[in-house]
């Protein structure tokens, strides 16, 4: 209450329709004691928060380019009163003039709950419970601030009306403009001749002006007519009417356009209808335009059951204007639990050509699929105790290179059952697994494939010291047909095998000078499994994987269950970790290996070789986190007898809030020498830009090369980028010049290509 030498004189009003007492408002001044206060139903004043902000997606702010300075009204945010039904009136000067009608002159503030009115004078009728200002006046609550020329109040119909009026809304730091601004109990709001931004008040970088707008609360949704949308002072968009929505509820509408070019498509646009049609359901339809293509529409259908969930899409254009024939793509997720222990999960991928990504993907690991996958898979999970699972299998082939002897095996169908006791005398444990699988390819040996593992595993455990041992049986049998593709290939092979392995470790701690706990952990594995000659058995999910730490410890050099190597080695490793005393974050990790194998093994694949007896390579990992921006990591496959490392692979990141550097090299013996640079950096002021340049040493050839610049401001932002790529298997490459105008608070127009998007895969 501000000190004043004249005081604000205190009335009681006349009897409303000359009945009951009369009614009592308070009017604080500095002269007499405030009598009881006035209570009337609270005025609902509308969040106007959200009122302009489409559902296109808006871009993240970072730190650096924090939201614009808005305007201050000189007004700051009210205290909640005890009683949010309570107005509080306050003033130098109060006159009471006939049928309750009071002029209110000088510092005049009204408050009701969260709200606060301020004017320099404004008259409150008693008998109709309204207020009314004929002069500049600022209204402001948690959501809103308005500075209006003329208002007008009902506090009992709780309707409202300003006039000549600038609001700002400090939650996502818009402001505007209104000729007439209406308020009313149901939560609208009708606005004529208004404008709206996020932008400084002295800065015009975007601004969306409309003949009126109307926004419900109710529904969550806001209607413009005679929209236009300038930028830089130019219009560059205008609709005759269009809907958004105002809160994050999910609506039907249009979603804001991406824009490209490349050499494969020539002009590309699209242009999202999203569709809200229930609250567990929704679709989006997408027509794409493409000058050198033709028209494409796509279809994203998403679900959530109550016990499940899946999303679809389909991908169609009815002729393309290069090949003259039809072109689509079909996908379908689908996970559901079918009862407490039962779960199913279904996926469906299929195109109607080879080169459907090579043409249509846009990116480098699309054109690089050489197989579509169409599974469903159903699985009973008994809690500790047992696991079975079906699997119905099939593939689509995309790599034109590629002939039908070298695409995967269809599994109609794989069983799977896995089992495990828990411990019992002696800590040990019983277990099973088996598989069937019948095997299907074309002018291909085809079959199925019955494999049995029981086993018994035993394990003890210290505070520094580990010990496991495990013995198990394999039995495989295959029943095959059309052996006819493979000569000499018996239709009824089968293997029978044991197996044994232990494994011992050690614990060590020690706390460094730093306060820093650091491990040692040597551990030492044995594995035997005796020969049995394979060469009779098919190959149809067999093969060997690279030679990494992991394989130190492996039951079976090879994948899948066609070959069962014969081992008699052990495997000696060592790893040194050292962890945050604070967080207990690993900050270094290092690990070194070895095979030693006491007889070389005899088991082989088709065409393949097996390795020699004594030492294998040194197998070595290594993983520091320099500080919280800086992390390096390095893996290493040396071979003592050649004296060099026939795989390696090495990484650098530095990251930092603004800035990221990413350096990757990798390394395989006669495949593989690939470098790999990402650059994000500011440049000066509002310039940025990003980059990234893969390059295949071994070819002497670039695989991809990306770079991007982009200006920002405070409320918009205009990002442009260039890319070339390897589109198609045979080495073909593809570009484009992506350009895309982002519009905080508002949505973007555009599309970066995912350059210097967060979510793309150039920062994977």
């Amino acid at each position: 209450m501000r000190s004043r030498k004249d005081r604000a004189s205190l009335h009681e009003g006349p009897p409303r329709d000359g009945h009951g007492p009369p009614s009592k408002t308070i009017l604080r001044g500095q002269r007499e004691p405030a009598l009881h206060p006035l209570t009337r139903p609270a005025l609902h004043w509308l969040a106007l928060a959200a009122g302009l902000s489409l559902s296109a997606p808006a871009w993240a702010l970072e730190e650096g380019n924090a939201s614009c300075p808005q305007l201050d009204f000189g007004v700051a945010a009210p205290e909640p009163t005890l009683d949010p039904e309570q107005v509080i009136l306050n003033a130098d000067h109060a006159a009471l003039e006939q049928d309750g009608l009071s002029k209110l002159i000088g510092s005049v503030r009204l408050r009701q709950g969260d709200k606060l009115f301020s004017a320099e004078q404004m008259d409150y009728d008693d008998r109709e419970n309204t207020v009314r200002v004929n002069a500049e006046s600022v209204f402001r609550n948690r959501e809103m601030s308005v500075r209006s020329q003329e208002a007008e109040f009902d506090l009992d119909s709780q309707t409202g009306v300003f006039h000549d009026s600038e609001f700002t809304m400090p939650s996502n730091s818009a402001r505007g403009t209104a000729g007439r601004l209406s308020l009313n109990r149901e939560g609208q709001a009708e606005m004529e001749k208004v404008s709206f931004t996020t932008c400084a008040p002295d800065s015009h970088g975007w601004e969306l002006h409309a003949g009126d707008i109307r926004m419900d609360k109710a529904t969550g949704f806001g209607t413009a007519r005679n929209a236009r949308l300038d930028f830089l002072g130019l219009p560059i968009l205008y609709a005759p009417w269009f809907r958004f929505p105002i809160d994050d509820r999910r609506h039907t509408g249009l979603l804001y356009p991406t824009v490209g070019d490349s050499d494969r498509t020539g002009f590309d646009m699209q242009v999202p209808l999203y569709l809200n049609l229930a609250p567990n359901y929704d679709a989006t339809l997408t027509p794409r335009l493409m000058t050198d293509r033709g028209t494409q529409i796509a279809t994203d259908f998403r679900y959530l059951l109550g016990r499940g969930e899946g999303k679809a899409r389909y991908e169609y254009l009815s002729e393309d204007k290069k090949t003259g024939e039809m072109r689509d793509y079909a996908h379908l997720e689908h996970r559901s639990l079918l009862n407490a222990r039962t779960s199913l999960a279904m996926l469906y991928d299929g195109t109607s050509d080879k080169t459907y990504f090579e043409d249509f993907g846009g990116r480098l690991d699309l054109s690089a699929i050489t197989h579509l996958e169409r599974s469903a898979r159903l699985t009973y999970q008994a809690p500790a105790a047992y696991r079975v699972q079906a699997l119905v299998q099939d593939f689509q082939p995309l790599a034109s290179s590629l002939v039908a002897v070298d695409d995967p095996y269809r599994r109609l169908p794989q069983v799977l059952v896995d089992a495990e006791t828990r411990k019992s005398l002696f800590d040990t444990r019983a277990g099973f697994v088996g598989e069937y699988v019948n095997f299907v390819r074309e002018d291909s040996v085809q079959g199925q494939r019955i494999d049995l593992r029981p086993y018994l595993r035993t394990e003890r455990e210290g505070a520094a010291w580990f010990a496991r041992g495990q013995l198990g049986y394999d039995y495989t049998t295959y029943k095959l047909t059309d052996t006819d593709f493979s000569p000499g290939q018996s239709t009824d092979p089968s293997r029978s095998l044991p197996t044994f392995s232990a494994e011992y470790g050690l614990r060590f701690e020690r706390i460094t000078g730093s306060n820093q706990l650091q491990l040692l952990e040597p551990r030492v594995f044995y594995l035997y499994t005796p020969y049995e000659n394979q060469d009779d058995q098919p190959v149809f999910d067999g093969g060997e994987p690279d030679f990494e730490f992991t394989q130190l410890f492996s039951q079976n050099r090879f994948l899948g269950r066609d070959r069962v190597s014969d081992a008699n080695h052990v495997a000696i490793a060592t790893t040194l970790r050292q962890l945050d005393p604070d967080s207990g974050v690993t900050r270094f990790s290092a690990s070194i290996g070895q095979l030693f194998r006491f007889q070389a093994p005899r088991v082989t694949l088709p065409d393949g070789t097996a390795p020699d007896s004594g030492a294998t390579d040194f197998i070595a990992s290594l993983d520091y986190r320099i500080s919280e921006k800086l992390r390096t990591v390095m893996a290493a496959q040396w071979s003592p007898s050649e004296n060099e490392f026939n795989r390696t692979s090495f990484g650098f990141s530095y990251r930092s809030d603004r800035r990221r550097l990413d350096l990757g090299y990798r390394y395989r013996e006669n495949q593989l020498e690939q470098t790999d640079v990402i650059l994000s950096t500011p440049l000066w002021q509002r310039w940025s830009a990003a980059g990234r340049w893969r390059y295949s040493l071994e070819d002497e050839q670039t695989l991809d090369t990306q770079a991007g610049l982009q200006y920002e401001t405070c409320c918009w932002a205009l990002r442009t980028s260039y890319r070339r790529y390897i589109a198609t298997t045979s080495g073909d490459f593809s570009s484009g010049i992506y350009v895309q105008l982002a519009l905080k608070g508002l949505g973007q127009i555009g599309s970066g290509s995912g350059l210097l998007q967060s979510d793309s895969d150039f920062y994977e």
